[in-house]
C-alpha cells in the first residue's frame, strides 16, 4: 500500500538527517581517540537517526538519511575513503534492517544489532575493493563482535526518541 508522505514525515526525515549529521561529527571529534583499541571502530551513533527513521517513517527515508549522511559528510570535509567506508557499510546495514525489521517478535534490538553486524561486512568489502588484499578479512570476526555490541547501545539509546516521536506524531494528529 502506498503511504501518502506528510510534511511531519519530510520533516522527521530532515531532523534525523541533521541528527545523523551531528552525532558523526560529535563521535568523530569528542569521543578521545583509542578508546576502543580496534584501529577505525566507531560506535555507530548516528545509526540512532537510521533506526528512528526506518521505525518511525519509512525504509525509503531510512535509505536516504544513510546515503545523503556520507555524501554530506564528505562534502564538509571528509575524505573519498571514508566516504566509501559510510556508504558500504550503511547501504549493507540498511538493506539488513528492511529485512529483520518485519521478522516476528525481532524487537529493535535485534535489528540494530542486525545492522551494526553488517555494517562491519560492508566495510569489509570497501576494505576488499580499496585494498585488493584479503587479509582484511581477518578483521572482520572483531568488527562483527564489537559491532553487535554498539549495536545493542544504540538501540538502547534509540528507543526513547522512538517513543517520543510516536507521541508528538499521535498529539498532532489529534
Amino acid at each position: 500500500m502506498n503511504k501518502r508522505r506528510t510534511a511531519y514525515d519530510l520533516t522527521k526525515t530532515a531532523m534525523m538527517l541533521a541528527l545523523a549529521l551531528v552525532l558523526s561529527i560529535l563521535e568523530a571529534w569528542l569521543l578521545p581517540k583509542g578508546i576502543i583499541p580496534v584501529p577505525g571502530f566507531k560506535l555507530g551513533l548516528a545509526n540512532i537517526a537510521l533506526l528512528v527513521t526506518l521505525y518511525s517513517v519509512g525504509r525509503k527515508e531510512a535509505l536516504l538519511v544513510a546515503v545523503l549522511r556520507s555524501l554530506l559528510l564528505l562534502a564538509f570535509g571528509g575524505n573519498i575513503v571514508g566516504f566509501v567506508f559510510s556508504l558500504l557499510g550503511g547501504i549493507c546495514a540498511w538493506a539488513t534492517m528492511c529485512v529483520v525489521v518485519d521478522l516476528p517478535k525481532v524487537s529493535i534490538f535485534g535489528t540494530s544489532i542486525a545492522g551494526a553486524a553488517t555494517h562491519g561486512i560492508g566495510q569489509i568489502i570497501a576494505a576488499l575493493l580499496l585494498t585488493r588484499t584479503f587479509f582484511v578479512l581477518l578483521y572482520l570476526p572483531y568488527l562483527i563482535l564489537l559491532g553487535s555490541a554498539a549495536g545493542a547501545l544504540v538501540a538502547f539509546l534509540t528507543i526513547p526518541v522512538v517513543k517520543a516521536l510516536d507521541h508528538i506524531g499521535n498529539e498532532m494528529i489529534q
